[in-house]
């Protein structure tokens, strides 16, 4: 096990593993074995990087929104636009939930079971809110845009990116039961959409 242990990517390669896992099972149903057995080590190897699954899935979740939010957050200046803002937005964040689409049930089911834990979840969202608020409201003043409040823009972004995600299995069964070969490509089609869809709502 030692000669494991000094390996550099065994951790990514077990966060790798944990991944696929936690997209077949979520968090409730994976189990610990079930990771070992996908990163192709034992149980105690695991548990000598990650003590819980727990662990091992907060790590998974908070790498995947540091790592999205730090791009998206380039984007957003005082001089900046805000349909390249909204194109960042999308592109980045669908890109996220797609390699990682248990991520929106998870903070769901935080919120319903868990509300003591969003403040710590809403610490790990590094959205520069009072920067984009800025922005927003220099794009209006600049008649980039219609009036809208930057709250409901948010809002908006984050309902129509995420939904198809917290939905999907309804949506599977409901549009692709006929057309499972759609599923793939309606989620490529939904971030052309998006970005489409705030482009003409938002022009004044």
């Amino acid at each position: 096990m030692d000669s494991e242990k000094t390996k550099p990517d065994t951790e990514q390669h077990i966060l790798e593993a944990a991944r696929l896992v936690f997209i077949k099972k979520g968090l409730e149903g994976a189990r610990m074995q079930e990771i070992a057995d996908e990163a192709g080590i034992n149980k105690a190897l695991l548990h000598y990087y990650f003590r819980s699954k727990e662990k091992l899935f907060l790590h998974i979740f908070e790498n995947a929104l540091e790592a999205v939010f730090a791009v998206i957050n380039e984007s957003i200046h005082q001089d900046g636009d805000i349909f390249v803002f909204i194109e960042t937005f999308v592109d980045h964040y669908l890109t996220v939930l797609k390699k990682n689409p248990f991520i929106p049930n998870f903070i769901f089911n935080e919120i319903n079971s868990h509300p003591e834990r969003m403040e710590q979840l809403t610490a790990k969202i590094k959205l520069n809110i009072p920067q984009l608020r800025h922005m927003i409201e220099r794009n209006i003043e600049q008649k980039k845009i219609i009036l809208i409040s930057p709250e409901h823009l948010l809002i908006d972004l984050l309902g129509m990116c995420v939904f198809p995600y917290v939905a999907g299995p309804m949506l599977k069964e409901m549009l692709f039961h006929h057309y499972p070969d759609r599923a793939e490509t309606f989620l490529y089609e939904r971030k052309q959409h998006i970005i489409s869809f705030f482009k003409k709502y938002l022009q004044p």
